[in-house]
Formats: C-alpha cells, structure tokens, sequence
C-alpha cells in the first residue's frame, strides 16, 4: 500500500502540522489497496479527528493508523513559499512534475507577464513533453569556462565560470518562507541571491517551443531586469552578448518514470 506525496518547503509549516504528512494543496495519491482500506475506516477516522485542520491531514492520520508511512515524491509541490519562485523552479528535482500549489500567493513564474500568462508559458512546452518539464540538466563549455543549468521548458541560468553540479543542483533563494515571511528555515538548502552582478547568473526564460522532424526545440531569450545594473568584466561582457540559446531535445518516453507497479 502507497501514500504518496510531499510536505511543506517551509519548516515553520511541518512544524505546524506535520513532517510526515503530504500536503493537500500540493495533492497526494494512494494506492487501490490503500483506497480499499480507508473505505473501511474513513467514519470512525473523521469521528476521532474532527478537530483536525483539514481533510489532508485526516488522511494522514487514518494512513498512519494502518501504518502506511508517506513516500515523498519531489513532483508534489505544495509551494508555501512566499516571493518570486524562480529558485526553486530552476532547480527542480528529478521528478516528473505532478503539481504546483500556491502558484496565486506568489509572484508570476515569468517576467513581465501575469499569472494566468505565466501559466500558459510554461503549459506550451508541457503540452509537447510533459515527462520532461522542469528537469534540470547542467552543461559545460571549458573552453570559454562557462557553466550552464537548464531548467527544461523554463529557464537556463548561463555563468561566465564553471560552477560545481552540487552548487547548480541547489535553488537560488529568490523567496520566502510561507507564515513570516523569513529567510528559512526550508526543508532544503538554498544559495544566497548575490547583490554583486559579477556573481549574478545570466538569465533566459522560454520565448518558443517547436515539433520539427529531428525532434524537440526549445528557445530562450535574455532577460535584464535592471540595463544598469550589470557586470562590467570582459568575461561577462561575452557572456551578455548571447541573446538566446537553443536546446534541441527527443521527446522523453513516457515509460521513464515508471520505476514499479502501483497495487
């Protein structure tokens, strides 16, 4: 029997309500077995923990009962975070996207476009490779030392010097926790957004997403926030020059993420 799911990036939130408990905003799955069992139980479950905050975490309470404990899956975003979600969106985990909650409490996922906009973006490149969407992948040019993350129908992130995967892999900290609005705690570790635009990534967000016969292509453009604002050292300056970048991909097969059978 399955319980899947994820809990709050905020640990003001787990502390709050629980660790172990998949959020309901960010949704959960059970398995047929485990539906079969709850079926059986959910009465007596509501009856014994009316007092709860919300039906999530009722669910959980019932699973626990039956010793079922939850199986954290990193495509279940419950997103109680505040602020921009560009670091987190950046530096997805390695799992299909499955959900994203919150997405109104925060600030659009793409410049200069609204919510509603934001969403339609990202949705053009999902509709073509919904296996693929967010996953990250890192690139190297050592002969001009530059590094590269790539956030798959997002955004990359270009550095005019090779950075290590360990800092690639860890989200920007571009936002907030959920409840006080602090710095962290989060329940993963973050980089500090440096005020210094020598230490700044070159960004691009998605412009086009095409079908051709040779497979996937995907363009991103430039983004400059503040033209004032920006490195002046040579190494920079080439770096800046490039104005979009294009990654050509197959379509992920859809088997992929099947690592077992769900009863």
């Amino acid at each position: 029997m399955y319980y899947i799911g994820g809990n709050s990036e905020s640990v003001e939130q787990d502390v709050m309500h629980a660790y172990d408990m998949a959020f309901g905003g960010g949704g959960f799955a059970i398995s047929y077995a485990l539906a079969a069992r709850l079926v059986e139980m959910m009465d007596g479950c509501l009856e014994r923990y009316y007092n709860f905050y919300g039906s999530d975490q009722r669910v959980w309470a019932c699973v626990s009962e039956m010793g079922v404990p939850l199986t954290k899956h990193g495509g279940f975003h419950q997103y109680d975070i505040r602020g921009d979600p560009y670091g987190v969106l950046a530096a997805h985990p390695l799992a299909p996207l499955v959900s994203l909650h919150h997405l109104d409490s925060m600030k659009p996922m793409f410049p200069d476009q609204t919510h509603l906009d934001s969403l339609k973006s990202l949705l053009r490149a999902y509709r073509v490779d919904p296996g693929r969407i967010l996953q990250q992948s890192f690139c190297y040019d050592h002969r001009r030392k530059w590094s590269m993350s790539v956030s798959w129908g997002y955004t990359i992130q270009l550095y005019p010097s090779l950075i290590g995967a360990m800092d690639l892999q860890m989200p920007l900290q571009t936002f907030k926790t959920w409840r006080s609005w602090s710095n962290g705690p989060f329940t993963f570790n973050t980089r500090p957004v440096s005020s210094d635009p020598c230490q700044q990534p070159i960004i691009y967000f998605l412009e086009q997403v095409a079908v051709g016969k040779s497979g996937i292509v995907t363009i991103y453009k430039r983004f400059v926030a503040n033209e004032g604002n920006q490195c002046k050292k040579k190494e920079y300056a080439h770096a800046m020059a490039v104005q979009r970048i294009v990654v050509s991909s197959e379509k992920m097969d859809p088997h992929y993420w099947t690592k077992f059978q769900w009863w």
